[in-house]
Order: C-alpha cells, then sequence, then structure tokens
C-alpha cells in the first residue's frame, strides 16, 4: 500500500470514528493518532482519541477498512460515565 491509499485510508477511518460518536453517543470526538494494523494480519486502523475539550474522556477504537464498520471499542471510566448519563450503553451492539 503507498502512501496516498494509506493517507485516503485515514481519512475514511477519522470520518466513520467521528460520525460513529456522533451517531450513537451524542458526542464530538478528536482523534489524536491512528495507526495501520499489519495488514497481513487484519485490515484494521486503530485510533485513540478523546472527547473535543475533555482530555480525560479517551477512548481506543479500531476501524474495518475492508467490511467499512468499527469495532473493538475499548473507552475510560470517564467518558463511560458521560455515555451512561446521556443513556447510552456503549457495550450494548
Amino acid at each position: 500500500m503507498n502512501a496516498s491509499e494509506k493517507e485516503a485510508l485515514y481519512q475514511e477511518a477519522e470520518a466513520t470514528v467521528i460520525q460513529h460518536f456522533k451517531q450513537k453517543f451524542e458526542l464530538d470526538v478528536v482523534i489524536t493518532s491512528k495507526e495501520l494494523l499489519p495488514e497481513m494480519a487484519v485490515s484494521q486502523i486503530g485510533l485513540k482519541g478523546h472527547v473535543k475539550d475533555h482530555e480525560d474522556q479517551s477512548f481506543g477504537i479500531s476501524y474495518d477498512y475492508k467490511k467499512k464498520v468499527t469495532k473493538n471499542l475499548v473507552i475510560s471510566p470517564e467518558i463511560e460515565e458521560v455515555m451512561m448519563a446521556k443513556g447510552h450503553d456503549p457495550y450494548v451492539k
């Protein structure tokens, strides 16, 4: 995969994750890092970030760029509390 293909996947992953948090949890998030996971093992990009203006409300999530889905959500206790307060259970699929 060349650099421009990788960058296009990063942009797609970031936009999808931001939209996911907005629609599912009513949260505006900032992506702070992106990493292409080993292609021979999985077709995923690992992303980390936090709720806008709340760096303690952090998360990690994967984006499967072949299936076009988010998966493997990992959240801090602080963001879990905010999600639950808004009536969203982050553990329900």
